[in-house]
């Protein structure tokens, strides 16, 4: 009996102990735990950061440091909708919570909402100017929008505010290299090295190959344009594609297709073998459509291009597979792709009814058009996204490219642009029954327009299907067969329609990954064609002049 008892007094003793140290063990496991959930995130594993804050959200539903911390882990992971609900939720129990609009407006900015995300961003820059996911974002905008001295400006404070994140570096990066500052720019994506996590193998791969890249073009001025300032190249149309005939170092002529869908310029690896040019870097493999999913990046540098009667010395190039069908006519191969690393230094205006194409470098001379365009140019983060272009104006008289966009402003169908991450022009496109717009890269180079499987299945598009036809795609990762492809009663661009189109429906996560917001869709040659086509990236402007009875001008609120 008496060791009985004393059994039971010493565990009503440990009992009273247990209860006495409970609550402190659980406020400390709290701080544990977002300690461990910051650490994850940090080394890049997004997914166990998720699982933790749920965990932390499931004993204490009002925790907001663990909501805001979910909301960035599913950003991360490119799970956008959940990320937004998250911060959205975060927002309606404190109206004031910075990181919450910055969460929130980075993930609308991430989907491609423009006019929602500045105002989300801008409102968590007012309640704290020290807000770098804020700041970072409102410098994505000012990139994306050609405003690229201030992207820099901004990314440098983001980096300041926050030296530990990785993806400040790497946007930092990209705005360097816009202007050209390869040093600084291979200098900001060495710092990414030091600051992400060794596991990212792919992306630092990727990374170390941009750096010997840049480090090898020191302070090279590449893509130096030469020649006649004003030049018609004719080009064959085949199968919705220009194909112009250029020279290689004074070597030619190669068939090359002209691919505003391209950021920089291709060179097939078997002519590069025949010109005996080979790589002056490599790192890593890029993601693509068709095929594996993936090729081997190489960098070369050509000493000049001859098109026409314009030159252009010093071509950072890539140089991997052209890939062809085996049953494709001789007419559909090419030595290459013309990209918009050469086409961004001309107003660039494709005639598909003419088939010419005309470049024209002639200068800006009015300094004012110049500071509002230029990508040096300061101008301050704007609380509105920018929605038009302004008039060009103050060019000179001999320009014909000018009279093309006088042409284009005249009958009221300029288009605004964006340009993504990696430098391609995006446009804002409609399909059937949707007030909602969607961003289309603009794509010369692609046959047929594109939606993506993310925006058939989150718009519920699956009912547009053709029925029974499939198509085999050629993409720069190789050819995928078995595609499907949407009937669109119509597509349209800004008030431009044209009835009865088709768009094949392919997995764009390639290339969204390099893009800085979502692609839906790509503007590809058989909407094209049906146009002048006039992109000057030179003064962000994309004019469109109907050529054909297909297309029909309607209402903007139609």
């Amino acid at each position: 009996m008496k060791i009985a008892l004393r059994t039971l007094t010493m565990f009503l003793a440990l009992l009273a102990l247990t209860a006495a140290i409970s609550l402190p063990a659980f406020a400390e496991s709290r701080g544990k735990a977002l300690k461990r959930a910051e650490k994850e995130i940090r080394a890049a594993n997004y997914e166990q950061a998720e699982k933790i804050y749920i965990e932390l959200l499931q004993r204490d539903q009002t925790d907001k440091e663990a909501r805001l911390g979910l909301s960035f882990a599913l950003i991360k992971q490119a799970k956008l909708q959940a990320g937004y609900e998250e911060a959205a939720q975060v927002i309606a129990a404190d109206a004031l919570n910075a990181r919450a609009f910055a969460l929130l407006g980075t993930a609308l900015l991430r989907s491609g909402e423009f006019r929602n995300s500045v105002e989300a961003l801008y409102t968590s820059a007012k309640f704290d100017p020290k807000q770098a996911l804020a700041i970072a974002g409102l410098s994505e905008i000012e990139y994306f929008e050609n405003r690229s001295r201030s992207a820099y400006e901004g990314f440098k404070r983001a980096i300041s505010l926050d030296p530990n994140e990785p993806d400040y570096y790497v946007s930092y990066a990209r705005a360097c290299s816009r202007m050209e500052y390869y040093g600084e720019a291979a200098d900001s994506y060495q710092r990414f090295l030091e600051v992400s996590p060794k596991t990212d193998a792919e992306r630092r791969a990727r990374i170390k190959g941009l750096i010997e890249f840049y480090r090898y073009l020191g302070t090279t001025k590449i893509n130096r344009p030469g020649g006649k300032e004003i030049a018609t190249v004719p080009f064959e149309l085949i199968n919705n594609r220009p194909f112009v005939k250029i020279m290689i170092n004074g070597k030619g002529p190669f068939r090359f297709v002209v691919d505003t869908g391209a950021s920089m310029s291709v060179l097939s690896d078997k002519t590069a073998a025949t010109l005996g040019i080979k790589p002056v870097a490599k790192g890593g493999n890029a993601r693509a459509i068709g095929g594996s999913g993936t090729f081997p990046i190489l960098y070369g540098l050509l000493d000049s291009i001859t098109i026409g009667e314009t030159k252009i010395d010093t071509v950072p190039i890539y140089i991997r597979t052209v890939h062809s069908s085996p049953d494709s006519p001789e007419s559909e191969r090419s030595d290459g792709y013309l990209g918009l690393s050469v086409l961004s230094h001309f107003a660039t205006t494709i005639d598909y009814r003419e088939r010419q194409m005309l470049l024209d470098r002639t200068p800006l001379i009015d300094d004012q058009l110049a500071g509002k365009n230029d990508t040096t140019a300061p101008e301050a983060n704007k609380p509105e996204s920018q929605t038009s272009i302004q008039p060009v104006t103050g060019l000179a008289a001999t320009s014909l490219a000018a009279a093309n966009i006088a042409t284009a402003l005249a009958t009221g169908i300029e288009v605004p642009i964006r340009s993504t991450s990696g430098g391609l022009a995006s446009a804002e496109a409609r399909l059937p029954s949707m007030e909602q717009p969607l961003n289309f890269i603009v794509d010369t180079g692609a046959t047929i327009s594109v939606v993506s499987k993310a925006a058939v299945k989150r718009h519920q598009l699956e009912g547009m299907k053709l029925k029974g036809e499939t198509f085999r795609v050629i993409g720069a990762a190789g050819i995928e067969e078995g595609a499907e492809a949407l009937g669109l009663s119509t597509l349209t661009v800004n008030n431009l329609r044209k009835k009865n189109s088709r768009a094949l429906i392919l997995d764009l996560d390639p290339v969204n990954e390099t893009s800085g917001f979502e692609q839906h869709g790509i503007l590809g040659g058989d909407y094209l064609i049906h146009f002048r086509v006039v992109l000057d990236l030179r003064r962000h402007y994309f004019g469109l002049i109907p050529q054909s009875p297909a297309i029909s001008v309607v209402a903007e609120k139609e």
